[in-house]
């Protein structure tokens, strides 16, 4: 009786919650409709001048600005070789928070998705990211909360217990499989991907807590037992048993079967991930949405939903844009307004927002894909910045990915791996190199390390005329290879305090950051 009364009360809020997407999608077409005027309104209020300038840094919250009531501290997720420290009040936040509800009840409306139950894979444990901070929960959440977004749970100290002892991937999927939502959400495909690769490994482990959950309630935390059961959905005990009678790893249609949607990040260097991902929720069963861009200092865009599919707009409230062509200097009188750009070009976002940011370079490069109404629909193509040089080879993530491509071109290696690099100066050598990293998804046998480090380093020296000039001249040494687990691989940023895994972690092609900083004490 629970689970039925339950599964009309997300009927109820599904309906609500396509009816408050449609009022949405008013506001979003009239603020298309005024944006230059808004635009010139905010260039105003921000006093703006023509020889106002541009700049990369953000202002450093001190120790007062922190403590204050209210405020808190993101930071951002250490890709960087300084993580920004980022002030937010409560406005600020909730007018992120904002951003995001709105643009998932735009999503429902434009996709008709009748089960609007959502799961988000956040972190567990506090840290401070600012996706920690958007999920972080000051009370226990209502049941209507709970049937809606059934990950708030988590908050809860039972779970928590209960994670601690079992393990995150075993709570999460006895969440799913007793509420069964409709759509998945996370912000990098990474965090899903090891998630569902987890289960595959070690399902055994991962089950365990189920099972005791079907065969031996009175073993498992009663408290945690009892507030999972509140979300119950019809199916539920089939489901779970389903899973505790099965050894070996079975999809996610036989235990969470109402989910049909997953949305995460899909531009930038995320597509080995997107592939993997791929194998867990496979096309056309599963529809994967793309998410709007944004980074831990602002919200750059937000989804336009057409018949043919989504793009996106630099339409989120209260922010100025302007524009910066790749290769164009660094001066206020190169800016480019929105209605400049051209299509199929490629342009540095420029913003500026009542939250301390004045013309803020956000180092994100944008292609301008067309217009909607004489507003810029923009793609993310990568970081514009992202790069690093021991000796002025100014190697870039582009030259790193493209490099990355050739090798992933051996299947042997591609399927059981994702490939990045890192800058790598050990103690016992006398000269910096390049180190590619083999993250391990899979066992890996009998891999000629010398061969893939050789090749990588003739790829870098073709892809970058520098880097062979200083490889020649014994400025720089030969490119090294390792391999490491894809468990360790993270330990290693949660250990140095980069934000956890489940939050906000980027997997990049080349990591700006020297990794012994990561692997040495």
């Amino acid at each position: 009786m629970r689970a039925t009364v339950n599964d009309l009360l997300r009927f109820a809020i599904s309906a609500a919650l396509r009816f408050a997407g449609a009022l949405e999608a008013v506001r979003h077409e009239r603020r298309i409709q005024t944006y230059y005027a808004d635009q010139r309104k905010l260039r105003q209020r921000y006093g703006i001048q023509d020889e106002t300038p541009l700049v990369q840094d953000i202002p450093r919250p001190d120790a007062a600005e922190a403590a204050a009531p209210g405020n808190q501290v993101a930071q951002t997720s250490g890709t960087s070789s300084t993580p920004k420290r980022v002030l937010y009040t409560a406005p600020r936040l909730q007018a992120v928070r904002h951003v995001f509800i709105a643009s998932f009840l735009r999503t429902f409306r434009w996709r008709n998705i009748r089960r609007t139950s959502l799961y988000v894979f956040g972190s567990l444990e506090g840290d401070s990211s600012l996706t920690s901070m958007l999920l972080a929960e000051k009370r226990q959440p209502s049941l209507l909360a709970l049937l809606q977004a059934p990950y708030r749970i988590h908050a809860h100290p039972a779970l928590r217990r209960v994670a601690n002892r079992h393990g995150t991937a075993a709570v999460r999927l006895w969440i799913l499989a007793v509420s069964n939502p409709g759509v998945l959400y996370s912000t990098n495909p990474s965090t899903m991907f090891t998630f569902f690769e987890e289960l595959r490994v070690d399902w055994i482990n991962c089950t365990d807590l189920i099972r005791r959950v079907i065969r031996d309630p009175q073993t498992v935390d009663p408290e945690a037992y009892r507030i999972v059961r509140r979300l119950a959905s019809r199916g539920w005990k089939q489901r779970l048993e389903r899973i505790a009678t099965s050894y070996g790893y079975i999809l996610m249609a036989e235990w969470a079967p109402a989910v049909r949607t997953y949305a995460c990040w899909t531009s930038g260097y995320v597509g080995p991930f997107l592939e993997r991902l791929q194998k867990h929720l496979p096309y056309p069963y599963y529809r994967c949405l793309p998410m709007y861009s944004m980074s831990t200092e602002c919200v750059e865009t937000v989804p336009h939903f057409k018949n043919y599919g989504v793009s996106f707009l630099p339409l989120v409230p209260d922010t100025l844009y302007e524009f910066l062509e790749p290769d164009a200097p660094e001066a206020p009188e190169e800016l480019l307004s929105p209605h400049q750009l051209r299509d199929c070009d490629m342009y540095e976002m420029i913003v500026s927002h009542p939250y301390a940011l004045t013309r803020y370079r956000t180092g994100d490069l944008f292609l301008c894909e067309g217009f909607a109404s004489g507003v810029p629909l923009l793609r993310f193509v990568r970081r514009k910045i992202l790069g690093y040089s021991f000796t002025g080879e100014k190697l870039t993530g582009k030259q790193v990915m493209d490099a990355i491509r050739e090798l992933h071109k051996d299947e042997s290696l591609s399927a059981k791996c994702i490939l990045t690099c890192f800058p790598s100066q050990p103690r016992e050598a006398s000269l910096p190199c390049y180190r590619l990293v083999a993250v391990r998804t899979s066992r890996i046998e009998r891999v000629p390390a010398p061969k893939i480090a050789g090749r990588f380093d003739d790829l870098l020296r073709e892809f970058n005329l520098e880097y062979k000039s200083k490889r020649d001249s014994k400025r720089l040494g030969p490119a090294q290879f390792e391999i490491i687990g894809i468990d360790e691989f993270r330990r290693l940023f949660e250990d140095q305090g980069l934000g956890r895994w489940d939050s906000q972690f980027k997997f990049l092609p080349l990591y700006p950051r020297l990794w012994e900083s990561l692997t040495e004490e």
